[in-house]
């Protein structure tokens, strides 16, 4: 009747998707900057490491065949809030790394960071176009109907 489904709990063709493709770029690009910033274990790393994590459970809810959906829409508000908490995180990060340390350990957490807060700042633009903008014009009270 149906096609059936894969057996298991994970639908990996998300990530062939636009928007899992952002997220797999960020987690791996997010990875990294925490992976250079360990060694020297500047104050900026608990930040760097919370909002990987947060990248991470962002991932996994998109691969997960049967999602977990939140009352009232939040779900797109807090996918905004996600990329743009991740937008000014990497940035400071960034600029952190660069004013303490003018190495080469600096010079490429400044890079990969900066690179980093653009692509949060890229999935910003496009979480408020696709999924906040359409939900400004419509009435509230539909919604609860």
């Amino acid at each position: 009747m149906g096609q059936e489904e894969p057996p298991g709990a994970f639908d990996f063709g998300v990530l062939r998707t636009p928007k899992g493709l952002l997220l797999g770029a960020e987690l791996v690009l997010c990875g990294a900057v925490v992976g250079l910033l360990a060694p020297p274990a500047p104050p900026t790393l608990a930040p760097a490491l919370l909002q990987t994590l947060a990248g991470a459970a962002a991932l996994g809810a998109q691969l997960l065949r049967d999602p977990p959906h939140l009352p009232h829409g939040y779900g797109p508000c807090l996918d905004l809030l996600r990329a743009i908490s991740g937008t000014i995180i990497f940035f400071v990060v960034a600029l952190v790394a660069l004013a303490s340390s003018r190495d080469a350990l600096a010079a490429t957490t400044f890079t990969f960071s900066l690179i980093l807060s653009f692509l949060f700042a890229l999935d910003s633009f496009i979480a408020y176009r696709t999924k906040m903008a359409p939900a400004v014009g419509r009435d509230p009270d539909m919604d609860s109907a």
